[in-house]
């Protein structure tokens, strides 16, 4: 099958493919992208700020805010729902604000950008590509965290931004300010579903916190059921069993099998009035105009570019979650930023399968991802599924990921044995009745990691 090759190792296949990726492509646009202000809040040595401890290099990190705006009348932007229903500034454009951090060479690198994105607000490039310390990941300042520092080593600048207005803070973790929409001025109030468990995934909690604020505390405009399994009955928990907190909390008192509270294991499933959904789709619009602002010199006071004049490529990884998030870029159109340039050359998305992520849509939820038991429910899996072009034999409908309009990067998906059993990666390049083998166009690659999990890395 030429369509898909087997590796043996995720550090393996970064060393040959980051290179290679950012060895091609287009010459630098200097001209200004939608962000219009960087707020830097820090900047200090990271390794140690020591040369020896990166056998090559120096380093800086620089910490801070960024600042853009979107016009809900671009074409580029209209993909976004609810952009149309958020409040504007007095330039007719809506504002969002993204935490965003970078590693970059001191003295000059080599004019070349990795954009690791974020998962769950948490940061992965230290720690899985280049074996950096994982318990400093979000943090990374110390020779430990560097890991083997192979790609400062040859002079990459490296960076991070938040893109979920939810992420968890904990432990430095990144997040996006967006606003939320509003019909006719009124907050926006609509019956969603949200799912929870207890000590799968997570640790054993007492109680769950729903996705959206609830419009009411009132147990009368809401119903919660629970199963055991998936496909088992849903049994409607009574209400003398389970209460509102408050707007986002969820407190569950049925006995489980560790005492009062959720049942460890058990599918809870509440159906609620919510309102102010966050306009998620913001947060793509986000990430393609901060990284195609490294190309300018200057936000529009005048202020620097932190990471430096002169880079000339960008790259993007996405590892789980995050690689998820980077089909959704690719396809939906934000590789073309708002004045017609390529935001990201060359992108790896790692162990994501053919999945999307539930975000840009009107109350959207981007954590979810279905295993075993948890969030079948739940968009995830749409089609198109694969680079190459196929028919759907279900709608009919034909396309590809990548969209074929000058805009697309380079595309590397890899996945492991679990993205086959349980993401559908078979689709990335198998048409959707499993009938016949794709051939991928010229500028993607698939590759599998045989027999390893979803975590498996070095040392794992």
């Amino acid at each position: 099958m030429r369509s898909i090759r087997t590796l043996c190792g995720l550090r393996v296949l970064a060393m040959a493919i980051v290179p290679a990726l950012g060895a091609v492509l287009i010459a630098p646009n200097l001209a200004r992208a939608a962000i219009t202000d960087i707020r830097i809040t820090a900047v200090g040595p990271s390794a140690e700020g020591r040369r020896k401890a990166l056998e090559a290099r120096s380093y800086e990190r620089v910490t801070g805010v960024a600042r853009g705006e979107l016009d809900p009348a671009d074409p580029r932007n209209r993909v976004i729902v609810n952009l149309d229903l958020a409040p504007r500034n007095a330039r007719g454009k809506v504002e969002y604000e993204a935490d965003f951090d970078l590693l970059r060479p001191v003295g000059g690198g080599n004019r070349k950008l990795i954009y690791d994105v974020t998962n769950r607000g948490r940061k992965f490039f230290t720690h899985w590509v280049m074996d950096g310390a994982p318990a400093n990941a979000n943090d990374p300042l110390s020779r430990e965290d560097a890991g083997n520092a192979l790609h400062l080593r040859q002079g990459y600048t490296l960076v991070w931004s938040g893109w979920d207005p939810d992420a968890p803070l904990r432990n430095k973790g990144m997040s996006i300010r967006v606003p939320v929409a509003m019909r006719d001025g009124q907050p926006i109030v609509r019956r969603i579903r949200d799912e929870f468990q207890s000590g799968t995934r997570g640790p054993v909690v007492g109680e769950f916190r729903l996705s959206y604020e609830s419009a009411t505390t009132d147990q009368g405009r809401a119903t919660l059921t629970v199963r055991r399994a998936e496909t088992d009955p849903r049994t409607v928990v009574p209400p003398t069993e389970w209460r509102f907190n408050d707007a986002r909390t969820l407190q569950v008192t049925t006995p489980g099998s560790a005492g009062s509270g959720p049942a460890v294991g058990s599918v809870y499933e509440l159906h609620y009035p919510a309102r102010n959904p966050w306009v998620l789709g913001v947060g793509y619009a986000a990430t393609r105009d901060l990284a195609r602002s490294r190309y300018a010199n200057a936000d529009s006071r005048g202020a620097p570019n932190p990471a430096g004049p002169g880079i000339r490529h960008a790259l993007a990884i996405g590892i789980s979650q995050s690689g998820r998030y980077l089909r959704d870029h690719i396809g939906d159109g934000f590789n073309r930023d708002e004045s017609d340039r390529k935001v990201f050359d060359g992108v790896l998305a790692h162990i994501s399968g053919v999945g999307r992520v539930f975000m840009n849509a009107e109350f959207g939820q981007p954590f979810r991802t279905n295993t075993q038991h948890e969030d079948h429910l739940y968009p995830e899996n749409s089609f198109p599924f694969s680079a190459a072009r196929s028919t759907d034999p279900v709608t009919g409908a034909s396309g590809a990921l990548l969209r074929g309009d000058g805009f697309d990067p380079l595309l590397i998906e890899v996945n492991t044995a679990t993205e086959y059993w349980q993401k559908g990666a078979s689709l990335l390049h198998t048409d959707p009745a499993g009938t016949r083998d794709l051939e991928l166009p010229p500028g993607a690659r698939v590759y599998l990691v045989a027999g390893t999990q979803h975590g498996g890395r070095v040392g794992l």
